[in-house]
């Protein structure tokens, strides 16, 4: 029998709260799933491949630099640009998981080697620099989502504005 006057039988102030944290709990959880999952439907195959690039490359520049800094101490470029380079990494794995896509492992730490003088691994540092802003230029070619080929064009300047530029004077000195 309802008796809609009934105190009793009407459920109370901290029972209506908590079924609506409840809602809301459920919201919070689920949405966020839903939205990357239909975020991750809305990436092709190629686009998926090109942000897994994309971060292996950060990944093994940031290696190198690591190690050019574990031979040669904490010198310049290379003490400045391994920091870029982590902030790369983070901004990728940021986008990973906004896409709903797992982060791929980075399987160049501590796997690389760097040449005996310097001035040969500042020469590399450009090759790498080169290569990256080739990269990015290759995929500003077919990406369509506004947030990815904004982090393309942003780390596409950043190699050629600044990462070059100071690797090759490096590489000159």
């Amino acid at each position: 029998m309802n008796q809609p006057d009934c105190p009793t039988c009407q459920p109370s102030l901290i029972e209506r709260w908590g079924l609506a944290l409840l809602g809301v709990a459920v919201v919070l959880t689920i949405a966020p799933k839903l939205v990357s999952a239909q975020a991750n439907a809305q990436l092709n195959a190629r686009t998926r491949q090109a942000m897994v690039d994309a971060i292996n490359d950060e990944y093994h520049a940031r290696a190198l630099y690591s190690t050019a800094i574990e031979k040669f101490g904490l010198v310049r470029p290379f003490s400045n640009i391994v920091q870029a380079e982590d902030r790369h990494v983070s901004l990728w794995q940021t986008l990973f998981q906004q896409y709903g896509l797992p982060i791929p492992t980075d399987k160049f730490a501590g796997k690389m080697s760097v040449p005996s003088t310097l001035s040969v691994a500042c020469q590399q540092g450009v090759k790498a620099e080169i290569a990256n802003v080739a990269m990015y230029d290759r995929f500003l070619d077919f990406v369509q989502q506004p947030d990815l080929r904004a982090a393309f064009r942003q780390l596409r300047r950043v190699s050629q504005e600044r990462h070059l530029p100071a690797f090759q004077r490096c590489a000159s000195r």
